[in-house]
């Protein structure tokens, strides 16, 4: 029987039949974990002296073939103990001198110290078959170095992995999504804009389905008067341009150009917005809709109507509320300073509002004189206190062509006799060849005796005049009334 074996590295048993040790991986050739052999000049003691006292036992502590001796104390009767016993040269070929060998034999035995004189040490274990040592149950015969407990070579080590990749990921992942949270609330802002900058219905009149906003009034768009061109907006434009239309007051508030508009869905190829206020202070309600009096001019000399307005018709009767209108405009690369709004159906004297801040608006404006010219007429005297000149009246639009003209009259009736007639039937304007009858009135028809009245007469005449002329006609009653007349000027 072969006797056990014990590795040279870490000290653990060998396993018969392996050529390298489990628990580190060295090898396990005979020559190299040959047991020491006894002394030739050594005794064996008798039984007697193994009961009384404890024998030595040389086993190989490393690979240079240096012994130790350490002291048991075996006992026959002593469960799993096996007596080593010298052998012969010749039952161990290749190695010199008695060596050990585990049998049973009866009677008390120990073992007794051996040499070192012909232990062959062995040859440095093969990198390759070196492992991470594992633990295995201590041995009585050998206590592993330091180095041989927790020495693992760099080979055989489980590889190291680096965090620097882990914190890069990390740090690469929030960048993504912060920037795509920044993204989201960038377009967001954008597209709210248009919603957030345009006016509120402030009456009760009809209007296409939308969602509120306020009128902007500041401008987004740098540049020379904030009229550069806009790409891909959106762009608001602050105009503050004011005229009259069909007896309307509007105020262009700003213009702005975007790719879509939260609150309105004709335009979702992108479109440009005009943002008004509006207030009616007649006893007319507005006669007209914006689908019909409003184009948008385009730098090439195209024309637009609108695809959609917050309000598409006049404000009633002593309203004032804001409104915006809004144009399908494709390109987002357009100047909004070459804009021309068009308010005026084909039939109507037309008006081309730039949409530039500053415009000149003037000829498009009433103008108002104060002659306060006193005149005779059947008896009666009268006062032309004022004329105003203007291409709406009384919730109408001028026609192609005409102007309105309105003059404020003044009569007091001191005689003993009434006054009664229709202003049609004896008032005319004249200007120039055109003499025009009244459109419209509020003079009375009627004013008694030791009274006053007093009133507005409208004619439509020919654009263009500057001088005009208050025709009295004649009447054929009893008594008759004289023609008279008044002039006056409008520059």
């Amino acid at each position: 029987m072969s006797s056990p074996r014990f590795c040279s590295e870490c000290g653990k048993p060998l396993e018969a039949g392996h050529r390298f040790c489990k628990n580190c991986g060295s090898t396990t050739s005979v020559e190299a974990n040959a047991l020491t052999t006894l002394t030739r000049d050594q005794k064996v003691l008798g039984s007697h002296q193994a009961q009384s006292s404890q024998p030595q036992v040389s086993v190989p502590v490393n690979n240079t073939g240096a012994t130790a001796s350490t002291i048991i104390t075996p006992n026959a009767n002593t469960p799993g103990f096996t007596p080593v016993m010298p052998i012969s040269s010749s039952e161990t070929p290749g190695v010199s001198g008695a060596s050990y060998s585990i049998v049973p034999t009866s009677g008390d035995q120990f073992y007794a110290q051996a040499t070192d004189a012909d232990v062959i040490p062995p040859p440095p274990p093969p990198d390759s078959f070196i492992s991470t040592p594992q633990e295995a149950p201590a041995s009585p015969y050998y206590t592993p170095s330091p180095q041989a407990k927790g020495s693992v070579p760099a080979y055989a080590q489980a590889p190291k992995r680096s965090r620097g990749c882990l914190v890069t990921s990390v740090v690469l992942l929030l960048v993504l999504v912060v920037g795509g949270v920044g993204a989201f609330y960038v377009v967001r802002s954008r597209n709210s804009t248009g919603s957030n900058q345009n006016g509120n219905t402030s009456s009760g009149q009809q209007s296409t389905p939308s969602t509120s906003g306020n009128t902007p009034t500041s401008v987004t768009t740098p540049g020379s008067n904030g009229n550069t061109p806009n790409i891909g907006g959106p762009a608001i434009v602050p105009l503050n341009l004011k005229f009259t239309y069909s007896s309307v007051d509007i105020t262009l508030v700003s213009v702005q150009q975007a790719r879509s508009f939260a609150d309105d869905s004709s335009t979702p190829q992108g479109g440009v917005r005009v943002a008004t206020m509006e207030s009616n202070s007649t006893t007319n309600n507005g006669r007209y809709s914006y689908g019909d009096v409003i184009r948008l001019i385009m730098p090439d000399g195209s024309v637009i109507a609108p695809s959609n307005e917050k309000s598409f018709e006049g404000p009633a009767a002593g309203i004032s509320r804001d409104n915006w209108i809004d144009f399908a405009v494709t390109n987002q690369n357009i100047d909004l300073s070459k804009l021309i709004l068009r308010f005026g159906s084909a039939t109507e004297n037309q008006m081309n509002i730039p949409l530039v801040a500053g415009a000149d608006l003037s000829k498009y404006q009433s103008k108002t004189v104060t002659p306060n010219s006193t005149f005779q007429y059947a008896g009666k005297n009268w006062t032309l206190a004022s004329a105003s000149e203007s291409l709406s009246a009384n919730g109408q639009q001028a026609a192609t062509g005409m102007v309105y003209v309105i003059g404020t009259l003044k009569a007091i009736n001191s005689s003993a006799n009434n006054f009664s007639a229709f202003p049609g039937d004896f008032m005319r304007l004249q200007s120039g060849d055109s003499k025009s009858p009244p459109s419209d009135f509020t003079f009375p028809t009627s004013v008694a005796s030791q009274s006053n009245g007093t009133g507005m007469v409208t004619f439509a005449i020919p654009q263009g005049g500057t001088s005009f002329t208050l025709l009295m006609l004649a009447q054929q009653s009893s008594p008759p009334i004289n023609a008279n007349s008044v002039t006056f000027q409008i520059q």
